[in-house]
């Protein structure tokens, strides 16, 4: 018998950036902005987009991972959009079959000036010890940290 767990968590990452609310919000709303940014990792990390229908109750389906290395799964349905200002999003992330995490993530678009400030909080429950809070810390912070790839 395996034996099941729980862990609850929240993280909570913020970025600035050199660009108006309009265009940051734009880039995760946009399935091509989000492709050019939107993964984890270093450079040998690699995702692939399978559908964003980006309205109130439309998916987000995504797999990511290292090359040659695991594959991850995210499953995302958009609880609640308002333009320019936050994305609220329920989110399952898998390894294969496997559920590893689910969580609510919140993505608030915040003007400072002629810049934004986006604060990301994610309700993590991690599932039977398959995935941390530390590492998905991080993992917002290596992808936060591309963001101007889609803003230049």
């Amino acid at each position: 018998m395996t034996d099941r767990t729980t862990t609850h968590h929240t993280l909570v990452v913020e970025r600035t950036y050199d660009a108006p609310p309009a265009r940051v919000f734009a880039a995760w709303a946009d399935e091509k902005a989000l492709a050019r940014w939107y993964v984890p990792g270093d450079g040998t990390w690699q995702s692939e987009i399978k559908e964003h229908v980006f309205r109130v109750g439309g998916r987000h389906l995504m797999t990511f991972g290292p090359k040659g290395g695991d594959v991850y799964g995210e499953d995302c349905r958009f609880e609640d959009i308002v333009d320019d200002e936050r994305i609220c999003y329920a989110m399952t992330v898998t390894t294969g079959p496997v559920r590893i995490s689910t969580s609510m993530v919140t993505v608030e678009f915040v003007a400072r000036g002629p810049r934004t400030e986006v604060k990301v909080t994610e309700q993590m429950v991690v599932l039977d010890g398959g995935d941390t809070a530390e590492g998905r810390k991080a993992g917002w912070g290596e992808t936060l940290d591309k963001l101007p790839l889609a803003l230049a």
